[in-house]
This record gives structure tokens, C-alpha cells and sequence, in this order.
């Protein structure tokens, strides 16, 4: 086993311009494939092997990628747990103007 140290990191998932793929379109490929895009069918890597310093390379900007997606829904939950306080706020308010 050999283990390439030449292989490039995948930080350029951070980027501003980087095309983060959607998770809608992520399920869609899983359920087509029945594996991530750009990971290795198990059948392949049966086949074949693995580059263990690709295939870290490959789970390292997946993980980026995880991440960048729980960020966004990170924000996302915040921005609804505003709101819903929000409305009960007003729902308590007219509730003590209905009394």
C-alpha cells in the first residue's frame, strides 16, 4: 500500500465560487447509483482497490461539503425558531385582547 502525500486537498470547497451540490440532487444521484457522486461503487473499489490518498482526498470534501450544508441549515433553523417566536408572540397578544 502507498499512500501519494502530492494529493491536492479539497478546501476549494470553501471558495465563494465553489457550485456546492444541492442535497436534493445528491438523493437523486444515490437513488440512482446506489453510492455518492464521485465515491467508488463498492463493486469498484472490489474491482479495483483504492488510492487511499484519493479516496481520503474524496471523504474529505465530502465531509467539507457536509458541513457547508449544515451551516446553511444551521442558519435556516435560527431564521424559523425567529419567526415561530415571533408568531407566538402575536398569538399570545391576541389571545389577551380576545379577554
Amino acid at each position: 500500500m502507498k499512500v501519494d502525500l502530492n494529493v491536492p486537498g479539497p478546501d476549494y470547497v470553501f471558495d465563494a465560487d465553489y457550485n456546492l451540490p444541492t442535497l436534493s440532487s445528491i438523493e437523486a444521484y444515490v437513488l440512482a447509483h446506489k453510492h455518492l457522486p464521485e465515491v467508488p461503487s463498492a463493486e469498484q473499489m472490489e474491482e479495483n482497490g483504492i488510492e487511499v490518498g484519493a479516496m481520503n482526498m474524496i471523504l474529505l470534501k465530502k465531509v467539507e461539503e457536509l458541513t457547508l450544508h449544515l451551516i446553511h441549515q444551521n442558519k435556516q433553523v435560527g431564521e424559523l425558531t425567529k419567526t415561530v417566536a415571533h408568531q407566538q408572540k402575536q398569538i399570545e397578544l391576541l389571545m389577551k385582547q380576545k379577554d
